[in-house]
């Protein structure tokens, strides 16, 4: 069987995905009612989120498309509701529906995010790369200008050339 390659923007994905999901999943927690966390719940919130990160950045190239960005997405939001819910309110049963709603359009954001990043991924780095290991451009030795010989004293040529030699009209 051959190795599973990682796709290239593979190391961009995968913090992505924890951080993003760890973030609005804060922010849709809260907006649905959560309340904010405390400190035990955003130390377990860190730790769900960099796995989910972790795993995301591992997967095989033919799993980089937009629908396992939304399931790591999606699966990084169900971690980050769990590890919010175990300390902050533990006996709830499970979330409500603005709660649901808030991390399915937190999920949907993140996804837009997240691929729009890709995108630019490859001309950002391509451009990059062409500035930091670019091939030295020949200078260009520019044949040095006539100096006239005429005006010695560099006052009296700014002064004739900056006297104007028109005149009014002529009367027909």
């Amino acid at each position: 069987m051959y190795p599973t390659r990682r796709a290239p923007t593979a190391p961009l994905r995968g913090p992505a995905v924890g951080a993003l999901a760890g973030a609005l999943a804060v922010a849709a927690h809260g907006v649905g009612g959560g309340g904010v966390p405390d400190s035990a719940a955003l130390t377990l919130l860190l730790v769900t989120c960099g796995g989910v990160g972790a795993m995301t950045t591992h997967l095989p190239a033919r799993f980089h498309g937009s629908l396992a960005l939304v399931a790591s997405l999606g699966l990084g939001q169900l971690a980050a509701h769990a590890a919010l819910t175990l300390t902050a309110h533990p006996n709830s049963a499970g979330p409500d529906v603005p709660m649901l709603a808030a991390h399915a359009v937190a999920t949907m954001v993140c996804a837009l995010l997240i691929a729009s990043a890709e995108r630019l991924y490859g001309p950002l780095v391509h451009v990059w790369c062409l500035v930091l290991r670019g091939e030295p451009q020949p200078i260009s030795t520019a044949a040095q200008p006539h100096i006239s010989s005429h005006h010695t004293n560099p006052v009296d040529a700014l002064l004739r050339a900056s006297i104007s030699r028109r005149g009014p009209p002529v009367r027909v």
